[in-house]
């Protein structure tokens, strides 16, 4: 078996390898191309791949293992020198309990210290995360195998998801907007004016979505998928929808703290759910909470269809 790095020319391979590994997150080239090799972060030498050497199966990738360390600094949370990511992992059917996956996780993590990582975590790479860490159903092997290795529970974390066939908003949300409305609360889509307020917003109470609004701003989304709630002009709350192109994905979505209570969240949540139903999606979800968030999007109809469980390592 020989442990090597990405390169261009196994990129078909890649995915098909991907998709086999990890059917459930499946990709296809372009989204491969776009989350992947296109992270501002992507380091091909910290995406290793495992190659049968034996006559039968030469040059035959049965393994893989993608990590991340930034290169590029984020305005919150600038190098994070000391973190690093195992972003996805996989291995074949066949070539699991072989040694494969010990090889492709010890090479990847003598990679990562060496460049001075100090923590690992499992899947929620902030960047461009597949997953918010490991899905306790789907890859319970993989759970198994991390956790042998030294890989410690640190929280779990919910995908959500709600069929909007025959959609109405519920009475009581009506009347919570009639009444926000009548004390002079406003419910808009974005506009080129609301620009500079949002992201001050954002800065101020939700600066780890400021990337994923200003991505949607700037690549001309964002006047068809984000909504704005204001009062006294202000902004104080927002709710946004394919802030990665998907046009059926959830999210993000905020209110600000001085508003809890009153509320204009569940108002905000439905009319996106309106305006997915006026754009004829009938369909939405969203891949991470948890917490109390999970009791507060149940009762606003999102079931969860998935439960990953996040690890974290330490190195010596």
């Amino acid at each position: 078996m020989k442990i090597r790095p990405f390169t261009p020319a196994d990129t078909a391979s890649v995915i098909a390898l991907w998709n086999a590994c990890l059917p459930v997150d499946a990709l296809n080239a372009e989204q491969f191309n776009r989350r992947v090799v296109c992270d501002v972060n992507f380091d091909a030498s910290l995406f290793l791949l495992a190659e049968a050497e034996n006559e039968a199966e030469e040059g035959t990738l049965t393994g893989f293992a993608y990590g991340a360390k930034r290169r590029a600094p984020d305005e919150l949370s600038g190098l994070q020198p000391e973190n690093g990511w195992l972003v996805a992992m996989g291995v074949l059917p066949d070539a699991r309990t072989k040694g494969v996956g010990d090889a492709l996780l010890t090479a990847l993590e003598q990679a990562l210290f060496a460049r001075g990582v100090k923590t690992i975590d499992v899947g929620i790479y902030p960047c461009n995360y597949i997953c918010p860490g490991v899905d306790v159903e789907a890859y319970a092997d993989g759970l198994a195998f991390l956790t042998k290795r030294g890989y410690a529970a640190r929280g779990d974390n919910c995908s959500m998801d709600i069929n909007l066939r025959g959609y109405e908003t519920p009475a009581r949300y009506v009347e919570k907007k009639a009444k926000l409305l009548a004390s002079g609360y406003t419910f808009e889509a974005y506009n080129y004016d609301d620009t500079l307020p949002i992201l001050d917003f954002l800065r101020k109470d939700f600066p780890w979505w400021l990337n994923d609004v200003r991505g949607a701003i700037i690549a001309g989304r964002a006047e068809k998928t984000l909504i704005v709630a204001k009062t006294g002009g202000e902004i104080v709350g927002f709710v946004m929808r394919a802030f990665d192109g998907s046009e059926e994905r959830f999210g993000p979505f905020g209110v600000s703290p001085t508003q809890q209570g009153t509320g204009l969240g569940g108002v905000l949540f439905h009319e996106m759910m309106n305006q997915l139903v006026q754009n004829r999606i009938f369909y939405t979800w969203f891949l991470w909470t948890n917490g109390r968030n999970l009791d507060i999007y149940g009762t606003w109809g999102m079931k969860i269809y998935r439960t990953y469980t996040m690890l974290q390592k330490k190195g010596a």
